[in-house]
């Protein structure tokens, strides 16, 4: 096969009729067949063989297939570093409040408190799911704790 960046795209030297039926076989993805592809797009079987062998369709078709899983993979890593960048900004707010909650106990010699223990906690577990890129639900019950905590922290501290 020649190297083409999207070898999946029509080639010059197929005609109308040759495209669609290529183009047909892919769409059938994994029923895909030479004798499926020619019956619906109205051509011999034969014909498509021909066409099949002249036009490379089981290399391109495994070339395009590749392309549409690789878009998928990326998409997913995307979407997962989003995740993770979202994480980490909400456990360093959370960090924020916790340091300035500690440096006033220390200060004033008193222990930090149990919600001030959990916070912790609850940030130190979003923060190690999210250098794992790791997704699932305790991610997402932590990454709520750490919400909620957040939240009750911003609103009992003085403005």
């Amino acid at each position: 096969m020649t190297e083409e960046p999207y070898p999946w795209v029509r080639r010059e030297s197929e005609r109308g009729k040759a495209y669609d039926a290529f183009r047909e076989y892919l769409s059938l993805g994994l029923r895909r067949t030479i004798r499926t592809a020619a019956k619906n797009v109205g051509i011999t079987y034969d014909s498509a063989q021909e066409l099949s062998i002249r036009h490379e369709w089981v290399a391109r078709s495994i070339a395009y297939d590749q392309h549409l899983a690789t878009a998928a993979t990326d998409g997913l890593a995307s979407q997962m570093a989003s995740a993770r960048d979202d994480n980490l900004a909400l456990a360093a707010r959370l960090r924020e409040h916790l340091v300035d909650q500690l440096e006033t106990c220390m200060r004033d010699r008193e222990d930090p408190s149990v919600r001030w223990s959990q916070a912790l906690g609850a940030m130190v577990r979003l923060e190690e799911h999210a250098f794992r890129l790791k997704d699932d639900p305790k991610t997402s019950a932590a990454r709520s704790r750490v919400e909620d905590l957040l939240r009750r922290v911003e609103e009992s501290s003085p403005q």
